[in-house]
């Protein structure tokens, strides 16, 4: 269920935006105020996913109001929807963190449409498995254990999700968390029964292979590199790019330390 919050002087706004998104599983909220806006993003009950804005509130400002939710909850996503036309408004609308900016009066089937895209951004990002550092921790401790028991060699390798402009980076929001969705569903079609994927907070993947020796690492890489690669273009993220690579237990690092930790310093070095 994908929670929208409407902000717009017009109440039957919200009544249009629900009956164009049926039959799908939406909750829609909706405030024609500064001030109704911010008790619904702040009321706990509602879990306000998504909000659709038009900026010309009257006499109240809302880019303020945008800037406002931001600070509230940074991880809301925002998308005006409005009839102010103008090339700084739309800069503006951009600046305070909205993802998107439609014109008014729409076109009912392409405001469907951009609206049930950033919906399955949503869905995709709920749909993530909730993994702790310390299961992380305790899933490759014993994959190596059972390595060196068995005595055969694994390789460990660590793919980050970044940004390349710095402003890209800051915070971590739907966005975000479904390109790391869509890029895991892609690495699952890649690995065996016996190797494990685990994700890393909002923008990483760990993938632990067994039985893959030292001279296997680079073929293996190339493989990965070019995937992600691959992702990236057929998806269009070109301001987006992924950091990654592979370490092998025993050969390249002694079982007793850290094996991610040793990954991600190397990767802070590739991004530096």
């Amino acid at each position: 269920m994908t929670n929208i919050l409407v902000v717009d002087v017009n109440a039957t706004t919200s009544y249009r935006i629900r009956k164009l998104l049926e039959p799908q599983q939406i909750e829609i909220h909706s405030a024609t105020t500064f001030n109704e806006g911010i008790n619904r993003l702040t009321n706990p009950s509602y879990e306000i996913d998504m909000v659709l804005i038009d900026v010309k509130l009257g006499p109240e400002n809302g880019f303020d109001l945008i800037q406002k939710f931001r600070e509230i909850n940074e991880n809301v996503l925002v998308v005006i929807v409005t009839s102010l036309n103008t090339r700084q408004s739309f800069v503006q609308g951009i600046k305070v963190g909205a993802v998107d900016y439609i014109l008014k009066p729409y076109d009912e089937a392409y405001l469907k449409s951009k609206l049930l895209g950033h919906i399955c951004a949503i869905e995709k990002s709920k749909s993530l498995p909730e993994v702790s550092p310390q299961l992380v921790d305790q899933m490759i401790y014993s994959a190596i254990r059972k390595a060196i028991r068995e005595e055969y060699e694994v390789l460990i390798g660590l793919m980050i999700i970044y940004h390349k402009t710095e402003s890209g980076n800051e915070g971590v929001n739907i966005r975000d968390m479904a390109i790391l969705k869509t890029l895991l569903n892609e690495v699952k079609e890649s690995v065996g029964t016996d190797d494990v994927l685990l994700t890393q907070g909002a923008n990483g993947i760990i993938v632990i292979l067994p039985r893959k020796n030292l001279q296997l690492k680079e073929s293996i890489s190339s493989y990965y590199r070019k995937l992600c690669d691959d992702f990236l273009l057929s998806r269009n993220l070109s301001e987006t790019s992924i950091a990654l690579d592979f370490i092998n237990l025993p050969n390249e690092v002694d079982p007793s330390q850290n094996a991610l930790s040793v990954l991600a310093h190397r990767i802070e070095k590739i991004l530096l």
